[in-house]
């Protein structure tokens, strides 16, 4: 198993709110190390996204020590590193998907 790394320049965390709620939650970014790919943690879940699309399970951390929680962050950037030809169709999908839809944005734009 490849040990990775995580590129953790400043913290990248904002608050957001809840939809119909009047508690804020944090959301941390980690970006993976030459991939497209960000981990999110919040405080309730751990997640690989590529750009707005998420590529992983969410992996429910709440209530979880934070020894576990670090495994489990490092899991999913192993998980998003890992080039299987599941990830290689994912991303190739969403490029696709990305395309069409400028596509269709700049068609519309004319």
């Amino acid at each position: 198993m490849v040990t990775s790394t995580s590129k953790n320049t400043p913290l990248n965390v904002e608050k957001t709110n809840k939809p119909n709620s009047n508690s804020e939650e944090l959301i941390e970014r980690i970006e993976v190390k030459d991939t497209p790919f960000t981990v999110i943690i919040t405080e309730g879940m751990i997640f690989g996204v590529m750009g707005i699309y998420r590529v992983t399970e969410k992996y429910g951390i709440e209530g979880i020590i934070e020894e576990d929680r670090e495994e489990i962050k490092e899991m999913v950037i192993d998980e998003v590193r890992e080039i299987t030809w599941n990830r290689i169709v994912q991303v190739m999908m969403l490029l696709m998907e990305k395309g069409m839809v400028e596509q269709d944005f700049k068609s519309k734009k004319k």
